[in-house]
């Protein structure tokens, strides 16, 4: 989808025509650092869409006729992606584990010389290409926010060909495969899901050549959660949910009511109990939309 309805948010001297932003810089004379990419200051330009971004892909392309320039999407409390006016790189930042990848250095470009952007965000991996190639790859965790452009500059800047492309957020189920779990997974855990607006997906629905585990590990990654079921002592499960409390990804653990203690290390993550009886499937349904809805908001 093109974007054409932006608004400017900050920037006396920015202009919107026809999906187009052209930016001036008020003052010619700004020094590096990274207050400069704050959008109360001069020589700054905040532009906001009228989409939210979650999930998926976004595109633009800019012209810069100063090196002296970043221009940045961004969630203000959370990440931010493309060239940074501070250290003149490409990146992807994480400010609340205050973590960057990044890479390139945007005085390789010449001046007015069009450069591509696309950002791709598939739960928490995400991976910035700049005229199609890959420039940086890092793990962000994103809630549903209003695209925000920021330009910073020294000199004009124009922003155009803005688009987007929005999926819907993944679920990872990891459970053990047997005819009790897999019912719960089909009655439960999958309608419940695709109803909060959730791709749902297990391992045994992999239809793939590559090797089942990297299919997984790819999966946990590009999932918005994952949910566990963790009643049985299940190592295959154990190791996954690991994996994505490594990566620092949302986990909801769901564990029937009849097992007598939890394993030490999970034993402290809030998990939802439920009881295999038709009164417990309305009561596990409930909580779920809840946890789910937490996760979108």
């Amino acid at each position: 989808m093109k974007i054409k309805n932006l608004a400017i948010i900050y920037g006396d001297k920015t202009t919107i025509k026809n999906g187009v932003v052209t930016y001036h810089p008020t003052s010619k004379h700004i020094s590096d650092g990274r207050k400069f990419e704050k959008a109360n200051e001069a020589n700054s330009a905040d532009i906001r869409t009228n989409q939210n971004f979650s999930q998926g892909i976004v595109k633009f392309k800019f012209k810069a006729e100063d090196k002296k320039t970043g221009v940045l999407i961004l969630d203000d409390d959370n990440w931010d992606a493309g060239v940074s006016y501070s250290t003149k790189t490409f990146l992807i930042r994480d400010h609340i584990r205050q973590k960057r990848d990044e890479s390139g250095k945007f005085s390789q470009f010449a001046k007015n010389q069009e450069i591509e952007v696309r950002f791709e965000l598939f739960g928490s991996n995400a991976r910035l290409f700049v005229n199609d190639i890959l420039f940086c790859e890092s793990t962000i965790n994103n809630l549903s926010t209003p695209l925000t452009f920021r330009i910073t500059s020294n000199g004009k800047v124009v922003l155009y060909d803005i688009e987007i492309e929005s999926v819907k957020p993944k679920l990872f189920v990891v459970m053990q495969f047997s005819d009790e779990y897999n019912a719960f997974y089909k009655d439960v855990i999958k309608p419940i899901s695709e109803e909060m607006g959730f791709e749902c997906v297990r391992a045994d629905e992999f239809h793939s050549s590559t090797p089942i585990l990297t299919d997984i590990m790819k999966s946990i990654k590009e999932s918005s959660a994952i949910i566990a079921e963790i009643t049985p002592d299940n190592p295959n499960v154990f190791y996954e949910i690991g994996f994505a409390h490594a990566i620092a990804k949302p986990t909801i653990l769901v564990c029937d009511r009849n097992r007598e203690k939890l394993p030490f290390d999970l034993s402290s993550f809030r998990t939802l109990f439920y009881q295999n009886s038709i009164s417990g499937k309305s009561k596990v349904e409930s909580s779920l939309r809840k946890y789910l809805e937490n996760i979108l908001t």
